[in-house]
């Protein structure tokens, strides 16, 4: 999957959990600057991470975003 659509799907969840809401903006936003910063790879890990606190890792978005 590329960032931007792993960037969207964070975009998508971020909300889903409101105990751990804060933490996944938080990693999205930091997502987005390292998109804007070029930097690819520290940008897809963020995404992920985001899509953890939001989903968590046995999500179906989740899993097809860490492919």
């Amino acid at each position: 999957m590329k960032t931007a659509n792993m960037i969207t799907l964070a975009h998508k969840h971020v909300g889903n959990n409101a105990v751990t809401e804060l933490n996944a903006r938080w990693s999205l936003l930091d997502a987005v600057e390292a998109q804007n910063g070029k930097q690819d790879g520290i940008a897809r890990r963020l995404a992920l991470r985001s899509l953890a606190y939001s989903v968590g890792i046995f999500h179906p978005d989740y899993q097809s975003a860490s492919e």
